[in-house]
């Protein structure tokens, strides 16, 4: 299956954020950025030739290298469990040729293992230019995101609309009461919930359906402890991690 996001919000997301709304003449890395999220937004202020996409779904790069010609795109085939299961493990970052004074990360890094999180942000923050910033969004199992509209924390949130949505039969209640307070968990193909640790059985690639990583807010500080850790904004359940490189 071919994953084409739909979404278009993320430069709202990241400006609302970062505090700053007008980016014309800025070079801007959206890495994990799809068919171009960041770019696509309508309240967009990115310079088309000052933004560069880097994807691992080589058809996502390729439709957006279509709708904006005049951008930078580049597949990058690196494994990823849901969306490139037949990638190169470890594969490094492409070279751009190119520093940035923003990289951005939306929902990158909420499916991936720690392992690979920690290997690629300093590898990202070497691509910034002095007082450039990396920001990613990530997801706190335990925060609750909407209340008053939904009475249930981030992870219960994903495992609802999974039985929603696909038919999901996992069990819930049994699921909500093993995260506990963890520290952080990836929870793999509906109802495989592995807590503070990354050893994930072997499956086959074909059976390769999802993979959700949460991480507490608390722990996200302890493994960045130079960066500033920000709540969600415009009704989104995601934080978001923004370090800057200092001049």
């Amino acid at each position: 299956m071919v994953h084409i996001s739909t979404r278009s919000e993320q430069f709202s997301y990241f400006s609302t954020q970062l505090g700053e709304s007008m980016w014309r003449g800025k070079d801007v890395l959206d890495f994990g950025g799809n068919i171009g999220g960041i770019l696509r937004d309508p309240t967009s202020t990115i310079d088309e030739e000052h933004y560069w996409c880097v994807d691992i779904i080589k058809e996502a790069i390729e439709r957006g290298k279509l709708s904006y010609p005049k951008a930078h795109w580049h597949f990058y085939n690196r494994y990823n469990f849901t969306f490139n299961p037949y990638g190169i493990p470890n594969l490094d970052i492409p070279d751009l040729k190119q520093k940035f004074d923003y990289v951005l990360a939306y929902s990158v890094f909420t499916g991936t293992t720690q392992t690979e999180m920690l290997e690629l942000v300093p590898k990202l923050e070497e691509l910034l230019k002095e007082n450039g910033m990396l920001a990613f969004s990530f997801i706190d199992p335990h925060h609750y995101s909407w209340p008053g509209r939904y009475d249930g924390n981030n992870l219960k949130w994903r495992l609802d609309m999974m039985k929603k949505n696909d038919g999901s039969t996992a069990d819930i209640e049994k699921l909500m009461e093993k995260s506990g307070n963890s520290k952080w968990c990836i929870l793999i193909n509906d109802d495989d919930l592995y807590i503070d640790n990354e050893d994930i059985k072997h499956y086959k690639s074909i059976s390769k359906k999802s993979c959700y990583t949460f991480y507490s807010y608390e722990y996200m500080k302890t493994l960045f402890p130079q960066a500033t850790i920000l709540p969600p904004v415009n009704h989104e359940m995601q934080h978001c991690c923004v370090i800057r490189k200092s001049g």
